[in-house]
C-alpha cells in the first residue's frame, strides 16, 4: 500500500531553510532562543547564521550537537560509550533502547553517531509533546517523525501500519537509521521491557516472511545508562499513585517540566551500550510455528541484550540492597559506606523527606535504580 507521510515525516533538505526562517519570526520561538542566548549579540548572530541554513546535517552539526555538548558539560561527569565501533557504518540500522528521558536519549545517540561521522538517524516522537507549533517544526527539522497518540482502536491500527512503512522506508529507500525506544513512554520504575505492540508494529509494513522482514530492518538494541536517573522524583510519584490503584494523569505542563527536567537535572556517569544486530539470533526462533510466542521470544532477545549490557553502577547496587537485602549489605563490597550515604542523603533531598513526610516514595524511588541490577542478575542465571 502506497502512503502519504506527509503529516508526520521530518522535513527534507529542500524544506530546512524556508521552515527555519518562518521559526526565526515566530514570536513564541523568539522567546525560547532568548532563553537559550540570553546575551542580546549571540541571539542575533545565531538568528543570522540560521536563516542561511539549508541542510538537515548542517542545522543538526552546528546547532544541535553544540546545545548537546553544553548539556553534557554542565550535566554529566562523563558519557561514554561501548559497542560501536564493531557495527558496521556502511549500513543502516534500527536502533531499540530502554527509554528513560524523553529528549537526551535520542539526542545523545545521535551525538555518538555524528560524532563518528555519520548521517544523524530518525527519531521517533510522540505527538503527544509535540504541545506548541514551534515545537512540531523544530523537531522535523531535526529529522523526527511523528508517532500519533491518543487514537481510537482503529485509527490506531491504521496509524501504526502509515508508521511502520514509514520506518521501513527509512531503512530500505532511503538509506537512514532510525530510533525509537523499545516501548510506548518512559521506563518510570527501572524495569526495562520491549513491547510486544512495537515489535508488531515493525512487522506490518513487511511483505516477507517473518524473519527476513525483521532481517530487513536491521535491528540494533542500545542500553541507555543513567547515573541519576532523569526526573526521578517525579517517576517515583506517579509509581506510587499507580500502585495505589489510582489514575495517572499527565498534563501538558507535566510533560513540559519533563522535558526541562530531563535537560538540566545532574545525571553524573552516562553510558551507551551498543548491543550487536540481532539478526543472527533469528534464525534461533524460525523454527517456533505459534506467532505468539515467536514475538515473546523475540522480545526476550531485545530485553536479554539490554539487561546485560546496563552499566551497573555503586547507586544500582546501593538501591538493591536497600530494597531486596534483609541485612542490607549483599553488594557492599561494590560500594563505600560514603557512597551510601551520599546516595540516601540525595534520595531524601530530591523526595524533600522530613520526618514521615514523602516516606511512601522512598521504595518507589529505589527501586528506580534497583531494578536494573535485578534484571542483570536474573539474566546471569538464566
Amino acid at each position: 500500500m502506497e502512503y502519504n507521510f506527509d503529516n508526520i515525516r521530518s522535513f527534507r533538505d529542500n524544506e530546512v531553510n524556508a521552515v527555519l526562517n518562518k521559526l526565526l519570526d515566530d514570536t513564541h520561538f523568539k522567546e525560547i532562543l532568548k532563553i537559550l542566548y540570553p546575551d542580546p549579540q549571540i541571539a542575533n548572530a545565531i538568528t543570522k547564521k540560521l536563516r542561511h541554513v539549508t541542510t538537515v546535517h548542517e542545522f543538526q552539526k552546528s546547532y544541535v550537537t553544540k546545545y548537546n555538548k553544553q548539556i553534557i558539560a554542565q550535566t554529566m561527569t562523563s558519557f561514554t560509550h561501548s559497542g560501536f565501533e564493531q557495527l558496521d557504518k556502511s549500513k543502516h540500522y534500527l536502533y531499540v533502547t530502554n527509554h528513560r528521558d524523553i529528549i537526551l536519549d535520542p539526542a545523545l545517540l545521535n551525538e555518538i553517531i555524528i560524532n563518528n561521522g555519520l548521517e544523524g538517524t530518525e527519531i521517533a516522537i510522540g505527538s503527544n509533546l509535540l504541545i506548541f507549533p514551534w515545537i512540531r517544526k523544530i523537531v522535523r527539522i531535526n529529522k523526527s517523525f511523528i508517532v500519533m497518540r491518543n487514537l481510537s482502536g482503529r485509527e490506531m491500527l491504521t496509524e501504526s501500519k502509515k508508521l511502520s512503512a514509514y520506518i521501513r522506508d527509512c531503512l530500505v529507500n532511503r538509506n537512514n537509521s532510525v530510533w525509537i525506544s523499545q516501548r510506548e513512554g518512559r521506563t518510570k520504575d527501572g524495569d526495562d521491557r520491549t513491547s510486544q505492540g512495537v515489535l508488531k508494529m515493525f512487522n506490518f509494513s513487511g511483505e516477507k516472511s517473518f524473519i527476513e522482514n525483521f532481517e530487513e530492518l536491521n535491528i540494533v538494541p542500545v542500553t541507555i545508562s543513567y547515573e541519576y536517573e532523569p526526573c526521578d522524583r517525579e517517576k517515583a510519584k506517579e509509581m506510587y499513585i499507580v500502585k495505589q490503584g489510582n489514575k495517572f494523569v499527565k498534563t501538558t505542563a507535566d510533560d513540559l517540566r519533563s522535558m526541562g527536567r530531563g535537560l538540566y537535572d545532574k545525571k553524573g556517569r552516562v553510558h551507551f551500550a551498543f548491543g550487536t544486530p540481532i539478526n543472527n539470533k533469528l534464525a534461533s526462533i524460525s523454527t517456533i510455528k505459534n506467532v505468539n510466542k515467536r514475538y515473546n521470544a523475540l522480545v526476550e532477545i531485545l530485553d536479554d541484550s539490554i539487561h546485560s549490557n546496563y552499566n551497573l553502577l555503586e547507586n544500582n547496587y546501593i538501591a538493591y540492597d536497600i530494597l531486596y537485602n534483609d541485612n542490607g549489605n549483599q553488594f557492599a563490597h561494590k560500594y563505600t559506606a560514603e557512597q551510601k550515604k551520599s546516595f540516601v542523603d540525595y534520595a531524601n533531598k530530591k523526595l524533600n523527606i522530613n520526618g514521615n513526610e514523602n516516606l511512601e516514595l522512598l521504595p518507589h524511588f529505589y527501586e528506580i535504580y534497583a531494578n536494573p541490577l535485578r534484571n542483570s542478575l536474573l539474566q546471569t542465571n538464566k
